[in-house]
């Protein structure tokens, strides 16, 4: 287990948001799988198209995010990132509006063939997990800079004193 401890400290910000995306799409189909026994496999559907939509946006936003903010990269990669926004809100409202049709027009909550509410909700992981990982990570190195801050001191006393 702390081989895949030391793996997942290796990764990138970026890989480690994208593992706990993974993840949370993973554990919430896991969840869902109980309503297909409730005779609704639409959760389930709806969970997993949300969750796919969820992942494809988290990577097209850390591409458009990461050729704009490259110094050496293209000039032109600023209308990269507005087709990848576009696309981004386009995939939102078609899955949204999909799971609408399919939960409401050709089945009900009860038993559809996409639900809207688990779509949906699969849809909120990105904004959550951004906030929350950015949150610790920067607590983390915050008190990691602090903790240097006081050592520096003390060894530069040592040295004095010698």
């Amino acid at each position: 287990m702390s081989n895949l401890a030391e793996k997942y400290n290796k990764l990138s910000d970026h890989q480690k948001n994208l593992v706990i995306l993974i993840a949370v799409a993973l554990i919430g189909a896991l969840i869902c799988i109980a309503f297909i026994f409730m005779d609704n496999i639409g959760v389930l559907l709806g969970w997993l198209l949300g969750s796919a939509v969820n992942i494809f946006a988290y990577v097209t936003m850390h591409m458009g995010s990461a050729s704009l903010l490259n110094p050496n990269g293209n000039p032109k990669s600023g209308y990269l990132a507005m087709v990848w926004a576009i696309l981004r809100l386009f995939l939102y409202a078609g899955c949204l509006l999909l799971s609408g049709f399919a939960t409401f027009k050709w089945g009900t909550l009860a038993h559809g063939y996409c639900n809207i509410i688990s779509c949906a909700l699969a849809l909120m992981p990105t904004w959550i997990t951004l906030v929350v990982t950015t949150l610790h990570r920067s607590n983390k190195r915050a008190k990691a800079q602090s903790a240097k801050a006081v050592e520096q001191p003390k060894e530069e006393a040592k040295e004095e004193g010698e």
